[in-house]
């Protein structure tokens, strides 16, 4: 992975961290050199077992936060505002599904995804907002998906959510870009993760066969894509969502 010479030190906060595609991002920053802070709400192993694994484990800090509760949120930033002048990035990371064809979804089926995809993010974002401000060239990312931008069976839901998260970022940006603070978003198509292989194998072989590099994404290149909007490499990159999918919506 390339170097960024300015992303040494820099202080990063990542929620959803104990996922696939969160774990990679974790690794990436830091591989960059950067202290983290990984967020999770019910599964901590995994992050552990990095902290233990990475040559930079010691400046990665697992916290445990649940986005839904505001008590929580706020005793995060507490937390953070004792230990930390500044936040430098955000990656607004964290999401669930509850996959179900629109007739037989219920409402808390629904209501639950949108609570933790696009509430969760503002509910943080929000509160973080004085400390990004107090960096140099702070940058949020927010993870949305392609299913915000295409149809996708079975996910009205987050499909619903993803989307507002793409909104969501086109305003923010144009309203934060005049304090010095870029808000951009990536949308990663199908990424070999544990949340794939719940998918049926068919249904994975028949998108795999649509997408024009005929693979499957994989983690660290949705990670790479989010260290790069992160630094000053993207320093002219502002209200933007990448799509990280082989190919894939183009068609």
């Amino acid at each position: 992975m390339y170097q960024y010479n300015d992303m040494k030190d820099k202080s990063v906060l990542i929620t959803g961290a104990s996922g696939d595609i969160g774990l990679a991002i974790c690794a990436k920053f830091l591989d960059q050199g950067c202290h983290v802070y990984a967020l999770y709400n019910t599964n901590a192993a995994p992050l552990t077992a990095l902290k233990g694994s990475h040559p930079a484990g010691h400046t990665l800090s697992v916290i445990q936060c649940d986005l839904a509760d505001q008590n929580s949120v706020a005793a995060l930033c507490d937390h953070l505002s004792e230990v930390e002048n500044k936040l430098d990035v955000l990656v607004n990371n964290a999401g669930i599904v509850k996959d179900s064809l629109f007739a037989s979804m219920r409402f808390e089926e629904f209501s639950t995804v949108v609570e933790t995809n696009l509430f969760g993010m503002f509910r943080l974002t929000k509160a973080l907002l004085m400390l990004l401000r107090s960096a140099e060239s702070p940058a949020i990312i927010n993870v949305a998906s392609i299913t915000g931008i295409t149809p996708s069976v079975g996910q009205s839901n987050y499909s619903a959510s993803k989307g507002a998260v793409l909104g969501f970022t086109r305003t923010l940006a144009s309203e934060l870009a005049a304090y010095g603070i870029r808000v951009n978003a990536v949308a990663p198509g199908m990424i070999e993760s544990r949340m794939v292989k719940k998918v049926s194998r068919t249904v994975v072989r028949g998108i795999t066969d649509s997408i024009p590099l005929r693979r499957l994404g994989k983690c660290g290149e949705v990670a790479d894509t989010i260290v790069y909007l992160s630094s000053s490499a993207s320093s002219y990159i502002v209200g933007q969502t990448i799509v990280i999918d082989g190919g894939l919506v183009m068609r």
